[in-house]
């Protein structure tokens, strides 16, 4: 389960109240949702909106479709330069909170395991409360401390005191010992996320990692970012001119898109994905599982292959809305469907990365 994406991030998002109705123009969300949405709005749904029932209203029109006021609106690459707290993402698993950690930031430097298993704050137990309510209860003002009370991956109980400090996350994380190519991106971000991928292998390979070997790209915390940054990726391992996949607009005609040409990594690749793993993710996994260069390892993704836009609005204000859908190479889509692993493995091994890359590394590394 995610809070505003599939993931709550747990020190560094903003979780906004409203009080009263939203200052909305309605007239220019329901013009552009007229003209410019995937699938159109009937006219007496488009006629129904109105401000004090807007957040509810757009998601009936389109799931995915959220109205930002202008005070609260963040572009995906503001705020990464740095952000205050302990490091970490929230991941609910079936009532149950589980903290993914940033490489570098406080809870990894800590000692803190991913996936370890959030039980209390500052004495209070977690059970029981919302994701959001946890999530503020994490944050906090640089170099104040808050003392958690964790299950690690192994079971075992332990407190840590953890202090809160300004951190960047990484674009592409390195997992440890750092002698083979074991990555993870939670984000596809414009003009980031590829050249972060590319000095992150150049990185492992100078630390003694084999340029041949089988690279593991870590996507169960990756829930979208930018399409064309995905693409874009792939393209990396796949020759010029292969077919990574389709765009269609309504009322569009297909639009191919292919790898363009360049060096590229001849390497095996297996690609680690779950239940968050989605959009713009489900489609750097499924142009390159469907084009036979990678393996899928895990669970079954998200299902959720389409695009959105976000349109700035003449108050300042931001409309999102789903105005694409990204057919894979083989002409269809994976909304509602997800992608199926090559190897499924269990929730618990799902959610011991270590155990995964054994798994991993003995059904797919080269013998």
């Amino acid at each position: 389960m995610r809070i505003a994406g599939l993931l709550v991030l747990a020190v560094t998002a903003v979780f906004a109240t409203h009080a009263g109705a939203l200052c909305a123009p309605l007239d220019e969300i329901r013009r552009i949702l007229r003209e410019d949405a995937l699938v159109p709005p009937a006219p007496e749904v488009l006629e129904a909106l109105d401000e004090a029932r807007l957040p509810e209203l757009l998601k009936q029109i389109d799931p995915y479709a959220r109205y930002f006021p202008a005070r609260e609106y963040q572009s995906p690459v503001t705020g990464r330069e740095a952000w205050i707290g302990i490091g970490a993402e929230l991941v609910v698993r079936g009532g149950e909170i589980f903290l993914s950690i940033y490489k570098g930031g406080a809870a990894d430097l800590a000692g803190v395991p991913d996936r370890s298993r959030l039980l209390e704050i500052d004495g209070r137990s977690v059970a029981g409360l919302e994701p959001v309510a946890v999530a503020s209860a994490l944050k906090g003002e640089e170099d104040t401390a808050v003392r958690l009370l964790l299950a690690r991956p192994d079971g075992r109980q332990e407190t840590v005191t953890i202090i809160r400090e300004p951190f960047k996350p990484l674009d592409v994380e390195p997992i440890p010992p750092g002698d083979r190519q074991v990555l993870r991106i939670r984000e596809f971000v414009a003009g980031m996320t590829r050249p972060a991928l590319l000095a992150t292998i150049d990185f492992l390979a100078r630390k003694g990692a084999a340029r041949d070997g089988l690279l593991i790209i870590d996507l169960r915390d990756a829930g979208g970012g930018d399409l064309y940054e995905a693409f874009d990726i792939a393209g990396l391992f796949l020759p010029a001119g292969t077919l990574l996949g389709s765009i269609q607009g309504r009322g569009k005609e297909v639009r191919e898109v292919r790898a363009p040409s360049g060096e590229k990594y001849l390497m095996p690749l297996a690609l680690i994905v779950g239940p968050d793993t989605a959009s713009a993710a489900e489609i750097f996994a499924g142009a390159l599982h469907r084009q036979g260069k990678a393996k899928l390892v895990g669970q079954r993704t998200y299902g959720k292959c389409s695009s959105q836009t976000d349109v700035r609005l003449s108050d300042g204000s931001v409309l999102r809305y789903t105005n694409r859908d990204v057919l894979l190479p083989g002409g269809d889509s994976c909304s509602g469907a997800g992608l199926t692993p090559d190897l499924e493995m269990s929730g618990a091994t799902l959610g011991n990365l270590p155990m995964l890359v054994q798994e991993v590394e003995g059904a797919f590394a080269p013998k």
